[in-house]
């Protein structure tokens, strides 16, 4: 686990109001699409998919704001897009990589939280997956940074 401030980053992304037993309609969907949206507006892009979580509280049905982001250096040209650029802001966090399927979350959540509360941290109420890389034929390759925002 390690403590870190990430910078401001520039991204082009998808913004909905959602939770976590709705969540799966999203997954696969909008991070191809930001990834052509980009690639057709000539984008230079800068970093892998980011997956951020404003205002949930692990609960399925709780509604909470989720980003779905896609690094890229700004524009210096007018795009045509239905997504929206805007910048990530620095984020104070917590995090700890992930190395394997996904089902393993709930346990990087669960020790990130620990940490924080033995350290006696305040949560932002900000998270954020960054899917390093991606494997959906062999899960166990997933490499996912799990950061949980704190308060400084």
């Amino acid at each position: 686990m390690q403590t870190k401030t990430i910078q401001p980053i520039h991204v082009l992304c998808f913004e909905t109001r959602t939770s976590f037993q709705e969540i799966f309609q999203y997954v696969r969907v909008e991070a191809r699409k930001l990834y052509q949206d980009a690639i057709r507006n000539e984008l230079e892009i800068t970093g892998p998919i980011y997956w951020v979580y404003e205002g949930d509280d692990g609960r399925p049905d709780t509604v909470f704001t989720l980003t779905i982001a896609l690094p890229v250096t700004p524009p210096s040209h007018t795009i045509d897009s239905a997504y929206q650029l805007k910048q990530l802001e620095a984020f104070e966090c917590i995090s700890e990589e992930l190395y394997g399927s996904w089902d393993g979350l709930v346990h990087t959540y669960g020790a990130l939280f620990g940490e924080i509360i033995s350290q006696k941290l305040a949560m932002s109420g900000q998270s954020r997956e960054i899917y390093l890389n991606m494997d959906f034929e062999n899960p166990d390759r997933n490499i996912t940074e799990v950061q949980v925002g704190i308060l400084k």
